[in-house]
């Protein structure tokens, strides 16, 4: 925005009228008629201010990071009909985008609005402003690599504003010079900068550049490892941030870094840790206010190798034998994977806005949901789905479908925005010093407790994570992994991010499976090239050795040996993973903790569970909860032994086998929701209390709040859509992909399973992968999904806790067909907030 953070601007600091004035009284375009449309500024002056008003609180909330909620002022201020018919706000709006859509990491855009700003301006002949925005266009320049031309660009700036530049603009156009000059290598030209920078800065006060440009010196400093000097320089830099009051946090992240990595060069391991955790714990406030979108991946990336350094240093005290190194591990972790998911969708912010959020509030929630329940389908009057009918609605047109898809494609983006918004409310109430502690669920429900998290800085890979035992002892661990391992975890995951510069395995370490492994026909998803992918055949050719090496790339050493040496027929210990966006798409089931046994799969040695966050602990079933979020628990034996079932869209016969395993299971406690409607009844505010509900249908993969099942050919039931209803204590959803979760590195893990646990469901089993179902071309083979779940029906309804049950049924259906490939078996995960605890058993 023009000016907006400079001494001698007039906009808005010293009224908006004062800047009309002034900009009339230049007659930017030159004749009669003034740039802005003097005469009808006149009339419209009073409802100007407060829209200059709200693009200079996005434009500060775009600068400080937060821009979901950018994003939503600048949004409602382009819907007002002056919008387009003031050219001078028309510019600031650009402006604002242009740091929006620069933070999200869409260069093309930000260019974009970049040149208009700087073409509106040209047209006015504003030279400051001018210069200004050819300042904003050449940092976009420079982010997009092209240096040379960024710097051409910011030289022009310099000498179109001249002896008119702002002064904060001249400043800021020092220290971008510098920052140009020092990724080309330049170093004469960077200390030229950096000098130039902290000399207009300390003379005009502009605290923010002075520290940025003596945090650059004190780089440069230690690289030619001059530490007295970095020391002296890193110091000028702390005295200028700390005189700038509510110093913006990218700024404090960057003096972090240096200071971090100056104390960890001079062997202060401790004090540079606990820098690192400062800086981490910013990056999570930062990351928090910008929403679940394709954005964050860009952020967190900007931050990975100072994030690498950050564990680098905490494997160093663990090394060390200090006894802070599990302290720094699990502050770490907390911070990489933070979430306040199930305070914010259960509802428990109260239904008051911050004032400079506008209009954003419940009311354009409830608005969206309508819009989404509209575009999913309608869920009155339908007939039962017939396997193999089209998904085009009779007597739609293709254009009218793909207008419906845009419109609710629309109404995900926008709702994940305002969601956003309120997801940052709930940080900022949370004290960022208290980390969740693994240990209090370890010892209570006597599990093991893996916290994992992949960290890619685009040169090297680690795996960094904590084991946490059943009697609360923490033990740390970093894994390096090479270019070839990198590859076997983007293959396994499916995650192309991951397969990106590394080479490829030998053709014939993943050539397609024989016919046993893949003879099922079909799964249950639109997922038809899944055969073709390399997740699939590794998990169709199960080679030991592959799946022993993921293990020992994931698990600590003394996890593993104590699972290697767990008979699988005895009692096994339980473990529950909680892996970062990369990792959770890990078939942990099938890794090879002893690759010389036919039982020696991590499910045969555990008792395995998943959870998204353990922040999603700190609000557990325990807590009282909302009234209007989360359903009364039933008496003790109100629900007992009553099951919701919803069988459609797929084979049959599978379904005719899950029919019939639940009839026995559950006799005449079972119900069958016969249409969509039925279900969604059924998990309504007047829903009969039931101890399972259970949805056998096809799913998709679409991300975050979008994430749906395919009800029927005309009606889905997507994540958002969820936030209204309610769930009861288990939920199986045997669907394909209905365990995923937002892969989008950085983003929230949202889906379709941490909506459920939000709105009271405490364990959820759901699909990882596409699920197989179908006849199979070998005797005995067909519908292995229906197969385990028939077997476990049963062991829910006798009372078995949710994941030893899915751990026993999995394993049953293997002893009754022999060895088979772990795709077909390994696909149902459970996700809990309660892991099989006997507290909850004994209540119930």
């Amino acid at each position: 925005m023009v000016g907006s953070d400079d001494a001698r601007t007039t906009t808005p600091r010293r009224g908006i009228r004062a800047a009309i004035e002034k900009a009339a009284a230049r007659r930017y375009a030159g004749s009669d008629e003034s740039y802005v449309g003097w005469a009808e500024v006149q009339r419209h002056s009073l409802a100007l201010e407060p829209l200059f008003n709200q693009v200079r609180r996005a434009n500060d909330l775009g600068t400080a990071g937060e821009v979901a909620a950018a994003e939503e002022l600048v949004q409602q201020v382009s819907g007002h009909p002056l919008a387009t018919r003031i050219p001078l706000l028309t510019a600031n709006i650009a402006m604002v985008r242009c740091i929006i859509t620069g933070a999200q990491g869409d260069l093309e855009a930000a260019e974009q609005h970049a040149l208009v700003t700087v073409g509106l301006h040209k047209q006015g002949g504003n030279l400051p402003a001018i210069s200004e925005s050819m300042e904003m266009l050449g940092k976009v320049q420079h982010m997009r690599g092209r240096n040379a031309e960024a710097y051409d660009t910011l030289i022009e700036a310099l000498e179109v504003g001249g002896d008119l530049m702002y002064r904060l603009s001249r400043v800021r156009l020092e220290v971008f010079l510098m920052t140009i000059a020092f990724d080309a290598g330049d170093r004469a030209r960077t200390v030229e900068h950096a000098m130039k920078a902290r000399k207009l800065a300390k003379k005009w006060r502009c605290h923010i550049q002075h520290g940025a440009a003596c945090d650059a010196l004190a780089y440069l400093a230690m690289e030619d490892n001059l530490l007295k000097d970095a020391v002296r320089w890193a110091a000028e830099a702390d005295r200028a941030y700390q005189r700038e009051e509510g110093c913006p946090l990218p700024a404090r992240l960057r003096h972090l870094i240096i200071v971090s990595a100056l104390a960890r060069s001079e062997g202060r391991t401790r004090e540079a840790m606990g820098s690192y955790v400062h800086m981490m714990q910013g990056v999570s406030e930062l990351r928090a206010g910008w929403g679940w979108r394709d954005a964050q991946a860009y952020f967190v990336d900007l931050y990975s190798e100072p994030e690498v350094s950050a564990y680098l240093t905490a494997n160093e005290l663990f090394v060390q034998e200090d006894e802070l190194a599990p302290d720094a591990f699990a502050k770490l972790l907390d911070l990489g994977n933070r979430t306040s998911l199930r305070k914010m969708l259960r509802g428990e912010l109260g239904l008051e806005e911050p004032a400079d959020l506008g209009e954003a509030s419940l009311t354009d929630v409830v608005a969206l949901l309508g819009t989404i329940k509209t575009s999913e389908g309608s869920l009155a009057g339908e007939a039962p789905p017939s396997a193999g009918r089209k998904s085009v609605p009779q007597g739609a047109s293709a254009d009218v479908v793909h207008a419906g898809r845009q419109l609710a494609a629309a109404a995900y983006d926008r709702l994940e925005t305002l969601v956003s918004l309120r997801f940052r409310r709930a940080l900022e109430a949370e004290s960022h010093g208290t980390t969740i502690d693994a240990r209090e669920w370890a010892v209570r429900w006597s599990t093991h407790v893996l916290q994992i998290r992949l960290l890619t800085d685009g040169e090297s890979a680690h795996v960094a994570g904590l084991w946490t035992a059943p009697d609360g002892l923490r033990h740390p661990f970093l894994h390096s992994v090479d270019s070839r391992q990198a590859r076997m975890l983007g293959e396994i995951t499916g995650i192309e991010s991951l397969l990106s510069g590394t080479e490829a395995e030998p053709a014939e370490a993943v050539v397609t499976a024989p016919g046993p492994a893949d003879g099922t026909e079909s799964v249950r998803a639109d997922a038809p090239k899944w055969k073709q992918t390399a997740r699939f055949r590794h998990l169709a050719v199960g080679r030991a050795a592959f799946w022993a090496e993921i293990a020992t790339i994931l698990l600590p050493a003394g996890l593993a040996d104590l699972l290697r040496e767990t008979s699988p027929d005895g009692e096994v210990p339980k473990l529950l993973l909680v892996p970062d966006s990369y990792l959770w798409r890990v078939p942990w089931a099938a890794l090879r903790v002893d690759p010389t046994h036919v039982e020696g799969y991590l499910a045969d040695r555990s008792v395995l569970a998943l959870l998204p966050s353990l922040s999603l602990l700190t609000d557990s079933a325990d807590s009282p909860g909302s009234p209007a979020t989360r359903a009364p628990a039933p008496g003790p034996d109100a629900a007992a032994g009553k099951a919701v079932a919803y069988l459609a869209g797929f084979n049959p016969d599978g379904l005719a086998l899950e029919r019939d395993a639940l009839n026995a299971a559950y006799g005449t406690g079972v119900t069958y929701a016969a249409r969509p409607a039925d279900l969604l009844n059924a998990l309504g505010p007047h829903r009969t209390p039931a101890s399972v509900v259970i949805a056998s249908v096809h799913g998709d993969n679409r991300p975050g709040l979008a994430h749906a099942l395919i009800l029927d050919d005309h009606t889905r039931l997507s994540a958002a859509r969820m936030l209204t209803l309610h769930f009861p204590r288990i939920l199986m959803i045997n669907a394909c992909l209905s365990a995923e979760l937002d892969e989008r590195h950085g983003t929230d893990p949202l889906g379709i399973p941490t909506v459920a646990l939000c709105r009271g469901a405490e364990t959820v089993i759901g699909g990882l992968y596409p699920l197989p179902d179908g006849q199979s071309q070998t005797l005995g083979l067909s519908h292995p999904t229906s197969g385990i779940l028939t077997i476990l029906y049963r062991l829910l309804a006798e009372g078995m806790a949710p994941s030893s049950a899915l751990r026993t049924a999995q394993r049953q259906w293997r002893r009754e067909h022999g060895p088979t490939p772990a795709w077909l078996w390994a696909g149902l995960v459970s996700i809990t907030t309660q892991f099989d605890d006997p507290h909850r058993a004994h209540e119930r």
